[in-house]
């Protein structure tokens, strides 16, 4: 999750797990009215969004929201990613699902908080609605789960790579408006090269020419386009930006 503050407004990015007094905490850090926008609608990003009444989404991803935030969609990934913390919660932990009364979140839609401007661009691939939020004047974008160094597209609301590899150009004619990169998984930041990566990877899956390791993700059967290295999980070449797919879903 991000907050993003101007002068006049402020904006929450992604709602997490929905555990715990989310909108409590943020109402305690901030006296400015806030919008949420939700990235894409998966359970580890878009759970929380019970709490609020303005909650920007991408009408593509309404239906993925809907089977991935109840409540026991959002136990059994804990169980399997955060057992540890699985076994501290109780009922009332969770924050009560949102599956109606979301306003449409379109690519190109801005956001004036107040001498900070989000704009918001549509990025198809991990999920057919994923956005990728802008923030013209820190010059930063936040790429969310649309591009990074494990972009899983082999889940059924992922596009094809033949249709992520054309999202990824349309994402790259936004390089000149920022410096910093910024993601929502691992260490959360990433150089501007993840981008030219991931384009590079779609082009040699494409081709046939990528490493195709074949990979367990939570039970899924998918194949890892670049080797890792099994201890970092980082790419053995060195560079950055890597893509689990499935290969039914190539073109």
């Amino acid at each position: 999750m991000y907050f993003v503050e101007g002068s006049k407004r402020a904006a929450l990015i992604d709602t997490g797990y929905g555990l715990g007094n989310l909108k409590a905490y943020l109402d305690s850090q901030t006296d400015k009215p806030y919008d949420v926008i939700l990235t894409h609608g998966h359970v580890d990003h878009a759970s929380g969004a019970g709490q609020f009444n303005r909650v920007y989404l991408n009408e593509a991803d309404l239906e993925t929201l809907r089977r991935h935030c109840g409540i026991e969609k959002r136990k059994e990934a804990l169980k399997t990613l955060c057992l540890e913390v699985f076994r501290t919660l109780t009922e009332e932990d969770f924050i009560p699902p949102k599956e109606d009364g979301f306003l449409p979140l379109e690519d190109g839609q801005l956001f004036d908080l107040g001498g900070v401007t989000l704009e918001a661009i549509h990025v198809p691939g991990h999920t057919r609605g994923t956005m990728v939020i802008l923030i013209r004047e820190e010059r930063a974008v936040m790429f969310g789960d649309a591009c990074g160094v494990g972009v899983l597209l082999f889940l059924p609301e992922s596009t094809n790579i033949l249709e992520y590899h054309r999202s990824l150009l349309k994402l790259k004619r936004f390089e000149p408006q920022y410096d910093k990169v910024l993601r929502e998984h691992g260490a959360c930041e990433s150089t501007k090269h993840v981008l030219e990566d991931c384009i590079e990877i779609c082009e040699r899956i494409l081709n046939g020419t990528d490493d195709a390791v074949p990979a367990d993700f939570m039970g899924e059967t998918a194949y890892r386009a670049v080797k890792t290295d099994p201890r970092t999980g980082k790419r053995m070449d060195g560079r950055e930006g890597n893509i689990l797919y499935s290969k039914a879903k190539i073109r």
